[in-house]
């Protein structure tokens, strides 16, 4: 059964999944990290698309349960900060909605 995370990324971001195979995204978790991955990969390349996925995350996050805004904590903001530079952490805010950024230096500043 696939979860309001699985759907709604899978829907919004097709190519995000296209080279996973289904056995490795068994959960939300694996999926959140997934997709963390493809996010990092449009911010790299400078892609035009690049602030989207946030908006996405930040739509799920708003809406979510206590449960599904942690695992978005733990499994994509993580992943996203986890190679945050002081150089790019400014351009990195820019791409996120206000509400979002909060809780992304949250993420940050506890790991």
């Amino acid at each position: 059964m696939e979860t309001k995370i699985q759907k709604t990324l899978s829907q919004w971001f097709p190519d995000a999944f296209a080279n996973a195979k289904k056995s490795e995204l068994k959960s939300d978790y694996d999926v959140l990290r997934n997709f963390a991955n493809y996010t990092k990969k449009l911010i790299n390349d400078h892609c035009e698309n690049r602030s989207e996925p946030f908006k996405i995350i930040n739509l799920l996050y708003s809406k979510g349960t206590l449960f599904e805004k942690n695992i978005i904590e733990n499994e994509f903001l993580n992943v996203i900060a986890t190679e945050e530079k002081s150089m790019t952490l400014k351009e990195h805010l820019v791409l996120m909605p206000e509400p979002l950024r909060s809780i992304y230096l949250r993420t940050i500043l506890e790991n």
